[in-house]
């Protein structure tokens, strides 16, 4: 069927789109976020995406035990098991802690939902998390620890996404989805300047000039005023497929753009990274030798078939 091009502006047409790409069951999604997703884009090195989401997870989960801890929160403890009950068969043991540690996995603060894309996945934060911090707070803090000491703690991480709310990807919805952002960061008298950054992986539908419009709109100017080159605050709205993520962070250009790599390299590092790549981080050490091994693999097996 062909795409027209007010597919997912939120008319009644898109009914059937939102039943696609929203996940309605329990348990890990697969190339779908829930309604009330919140949590972290985290685009990586294609191929890599489960390690550098299991870094991802560790990293944002001591951040947030530390901040939880400077709050005055009770610290996070890890209880083992405690052996076989009376009457139970070893086979049964077993399975009642295998079954123990699924559900741990299920509490854990940060866990990633695969989006089925390759060079980027989905860290979901859990309601404990969001119940207290923003997400955006969260991954900052490990970007500023990231940057300070030069270490990024991930071999194959780049952009820490965050995202403190979602809804279909549709103007209109997106439109209201960002409501209660523009009156957090945006209604009072205090001048700041902003900007909006809009991407999108998998979806055609939604244009970026409809976006950003649709936003600035609800922005009062002044006394807020647009800087694009080093603003106050970055709107961010990252479109994955049928889902709008939406969030406002501090201090986007500062960090770049949420580069945990990038952010942890010093000016003479970043120079020498976009002068090679085009303006992009570098691949790990061994990345492109390991690239043109599978490529070697890869053409003599076409040359076997």
């Amino acid at each position: 069927m062909r795409r027209t091009r007010d597919a997912g502006r939120g008319d009644g047409s898109t009914r059937r789109k939102k039943a696609r790409w929203f996940n309605r069951g329990g348990g890990p999604a697969i190339a779908a976020l829930g309604r009330d997703a919140r949590g972290v884009i985290v685009t990586c090195d294609g191929g890599k995406e489960r390690a550098a989401a299991r870094d991802v997870c560790r990293n944002l989960t001591e951040r947030w035990e530390a901040m939880k801890a400077s709050r005055g929160g009770a610290e996070v403890e890890t209880t083992a098991g405690d052996g076989r009950a009376a009457g139970e068969t070893t086979t049964e043991a077993l399975e009642r802690e295998l079954n123990a540690l699924r559900d741990e996995a299920k509490k854990a603060p940060f866990r990633e939902v695969s989006l089925d894309l390759r060079a980027c996945t989905f860290v979901l934060a859990s309601k404990e998390v969001t119940d207290a911090f923003d997400v955006a707070d969260i991954v900052r803090e490990e970007l500023m620890r990231a940057k300070t000491s030069g270490e990024a703690r991930t071999r194959h991480a780049l952009r820490m996404v965050p995202v403190d709310a979602t809804c279909f990807a549709g103007v209109d919805e997106i439109a209201e989805a960002a409501k209660p952002f523009v009156e957090k960061h945006f209604a009072g008298d205090k001048e700041q300047t902003f900007a909006i950054a809009f991407d999108r992986r998998a979806n055609g539908d939604v244009r970026r000039n409809d976006v950003i419009e649709c936003l600035a709109s609800q922005i009062k100017q002044p006394p807020n005023k647009v800087n694009l080159s080093d603003p106050d605050l970055t709107f961010l709205v990252e479109i994955v497929k049928g889902v709008a993520c939406l969030s406002v962070v501090r201090d986007y250009e500062k960090l770049l753009k949420y580069n945990v790599r990038m952010a942890s390299m010093n000016e003479e590092e970043r120079a020498h990274a976009r002068e090679a790549n085009h303006g992009n981080a570098p691949r790990p050490p061994r990345a492109k030798e390991r690239a043109e091994e599978e490529k070697g693999e890869d053409d003599a097996a076409r040359e076997e078939a």
